[in-house]
Order: C-alpha cells, then structure tokens, then sequence
C-alpha cells in the first residue's frame, strides 16, 4: 500500500529534463516506486531524453508515447499504467523537492483522506542548484473547504498533488476536455471529497518556460472558467452555495477581463449577470458560465478557437460532453 507511481507529463520539456529527473533520482523514502513518462507528442526528443537519463536506474521506467493531446489526456494515460496504490503527479518542467513524496504521503495517510497537496516556489534556469537547502513542510491540515478555495483561484498544480488511486478514479480523473489538468482535476477531487494540505510548497516551477499554457492569457483565463462551467453544468451534488460561488467566480473573472484587456464599455451582459448573481436572483448558471467564456476570445464567442488546441484534439468542442 506504499508504492508510489510518478506520472510525469512531458511536452517539448527537453531543456528542463536534466534537472527534473534528477530530482525525480533524489526523492526520499524506503518505499517501492516506479516512474512513467508520457510524451505527448513532444517534437524535441523529450522521451528519447528521458530514456537516456533514466537508463541506469534500478527502479522500474517506463516512456510513454503519444498524439500530442494535452496533459490532461497524458496525465490520464500515465495513470491507467501504474501499478501502485499511490500516484505521484509531475509536470515536465517542475522540480520536486527531495523529500516532498515523504511528506505528502505521510499527510495523506495520517489524515485518512488519500489526498495530499502543497503549495509552489519557483526557481531561475540560471541557479546551479535550486533545491538546495529546500525542505517540504512538515506541517498540515485538514482543508475544510477545498472545493471553494479552488473556485477562487488556483494556487497549485499538478506536481503538487499525491494521492491515491481510488480517489483518482472516484474523481473521474483528469477532464481531457481541457488542456491542463490542474484546476479541473482540484475541483472534482474535492467535489468528491476532503483532502489535506501542507502548510507551504512542495515544488518549485521554472519562472520562465517559453509555450506554458498561464502565458498566454486569454487562453489561460478560458480554460480556468471553462474549468468552473463543467463543475456547474455536471455537478449533481454541488451545492447551491458553490453554484453560486463559481457562477459569481466566472463573471467576475469575464468582467475584469473584458473591461481591463479588451477595452469594453463598464455595462455589459457579464455586468448585468454578475449583479443578478450578487442579488440572488434566479439565474441560470451553467448558461450564465458559458456566456463568460466569450469575454476571452477575440471573436466573443463562447467556442474555443481551434488553435488553442493540441493537434489531437483539434476539431473538438469545448462545450460538448466528455462521455
């Protein structure tokens, strides 16, 4: 019950690959493990980098291959792989702290939740070693209210999450109908259930990486209130005050957006909702969501553009069901 399977997602992550597995080599703890690597379409020799780096370790490696289809889909590959109880995630350019899996682990099963998350630092290319001196937290708690910390915001990611494979598969995993799994594979993990959270970061993200998904901003921004219309047009058991919080969470978002980037007029339809929300007024929230999606794109419409896509989900829509 405490082996750990890594799934790290890779794509074009070849400048990165040197120190992520390294750190990935200095993880600590006595229990069994095992590392897979899902190259999602990368057309820099990530996984054949990953198959040098990885080839003397004794512990068990696989590289996985496929159509670049974002790591949503990638992170769900690597997981119908593993074959241990717990699941390590790591995004191909994070570097995990040496002894983040041993704390993670150690909260996750002492608070009987099976799901353990911590926070992030970054660190500079330039730095020789930036996990030095670095220690995870020891410190943690049970989060009283997951599910609306991360409707405000998210203020984690994938490489900051443990858990085990039911609560994987009880979450219905990462939602492949968009591109990153972080806020989405958050919301249905505590739209599940409880999870416990450790007092600082576990992680640290390079603070520059050319083609990251928060780098381009609307598309970025869409994807996370794209993230909030799935948990309200799905959702059976939500509750009607985190309906509300994610509708108002959207359309404040669309709002600020629109009248700081894209130049509108301070009376808009966002507006109009976002007061109806604020008022209690009946609303109908999954459409009042998915009108907010047209704040980010430069047409106004609620449609992902095509080329915000990874090429193996061109041609898809956002808003059509997963299943």
């Amino acid at each position: 019950m405490d082996g750990v399977s890594f799934i790290v997602t890779l794509f074009n992550k070849s400048p990165f690959l040197p120190r992520v597995v390294a750190a990935l080599a200095r993880q600590e703890g006595p229990w069994k493990r095992e590392f897979i690597f899902v190259d999602d379409g990368s057309s820099d020799g990530s996984g054949e980098l990953v198959a040098r780096l990885t080839s003397g370790w004794s512990e068990r490696v696989r590289v996985l291959r496929e159509p670049n289809r974002g790591a949503a889909a990638a992170t769900n590959l690597g997981v119908s792989e593993a074959s241990h109880f717990w699941l390590k995630l790591v995004d191909g350019d994070d570097l995990l702290l040496p002894d983040a899996t041993a704390k993670l682990l150690e909260a996750a099963k002492a608070s009987g939740e099976g799901f353990a998350y911590g926070g992030l630092d970054t660190y500079d290319a330039d730095d020789p070693d930036p996990l030095a001196g670095r220690a995870a937290p020891s410190r943690h708690h049970i989060e009283t209210d997951g599910l609306a910390r991360f409707i405000r915001n998210c203020p984690a990611n994938s490489s900051s999450i443990l858990l085990s494979r039911p609560r994987y598969r009880e979450a219905g995993g990462c939602d492949e109908r968009l591109i990153a799994p972080d806020q989405a594979l958050f919301l249905r993990l505590f739209a599940k259930a409880g999870g416990v959270r450790l007092e600082g970061p576990v992680a640290l993200v390079p603070k520059s990486a050319p083609g990251r998904l928060s780098d381009h901003v609307r598309r970025d921004r869409y994807e996370s209130v794209l993230a909030l219309y799935y948990l309200v047009a799905e959702t059976a058991e939500l509750s009607e005050r985190h309906a509300r919080l994610a509708c108002y969470r959207a359309l404040s978002r669309a709002y600020r957006f629109q009248r700081h980037e894209g130049g509108r007029a301070i009376f808009t339809g966002h507006l109009l909702r976002l007061a109806a929300v604020r008022l209690g007024l009946p609303i109908d929230r999954a459409r009042a969501i998915e009108k907010a999606l047209g704040a980010f794109t430069l047409d106004g419409r609620s449609e992902r553009p095509p080329e915000w896509l990874p090429g193996g989900l061109r041609g898809k829509s956002a808003l059509e069901s997963a299943g």
